[in-house]
């Protein structure tokens, strides 16, 4: 796109947010929708941070295989990457945190700040577990640590998915 069509499009956009800005109810419609928008930005973010775990414990998972077949630790890694796949699009497909205009459901906005501590709060735990992944990886590490970090990966992924719960609670309050 070159750049003097790329400005005129800027331009308009601008103006068209503006004219929403000045009619009364459209303030808030957009404000809400720049936040839906921040919502659905920030999940496929968390998608693609989960989705870094998952690539961990599927390496981790074929170096198990390769050096003992399937194991009990084996069996484990396969059971927290089926869980962690399933959390991560769940995640992906979770409900905005915003209705449409003219939904017969409207946002509470507290309950909208909340969600996004949520978010936050998901974004820490993935952070956590991905940190444990890597640790899986570690050439250097003795059998009973890597028995642990499992144990640790699976409460995280639990951390997780109770959250994950409880933020979708939240939604689903919003009707009023």
């Amino acid at each position: 796109m070159s750049d003097e069509l790329m400005n005129s499009t800027q331009k308009e956009l601008r103006l068209y947010e503006k004219l929403l800005m000045i009619f009364p109810g459209y303030k808030g419609y957009k404000e809400k929708e720049l936040v839906r928008e921040t919502d659905r930005i920030v999940r496929d973010g968390l998608f693609r941070r989960l989705r870094g775990s998952l690539s961990d414990l599927r390496r981790f998972y074929s170096l198990l295989v390769s050096r003992g077949g399937l194991s009990e630790d084996a069996k484990r890694v396969e059971s927290l990457i089926y869980r962690l796949d399933s959390l991560a699009e769940k995640t992906r497909h979770a409900p905005y945190g915003y209705s449409p205009l003219f939904h017969v459901s409207k946002v509470d906005e507290e309950k909208l700040g909340r969600m996004l501590e949520y978010d936050l709060q998901l974004v820490d735990v993935i952070a956590s577990m991905n940190t444990l992944t890597k640790k899986l990886l570690a050439p250097d590490t003795t059998p009973e640590a890597l028995h642990s970090l499992i144990t640790e990966v699976e409460q995280s992924i639990n951390e997780y998915e109770v959250k994950l719960s409880e933020r979708d609670d939240i939604l689903t309050s919003f009707t009023r």
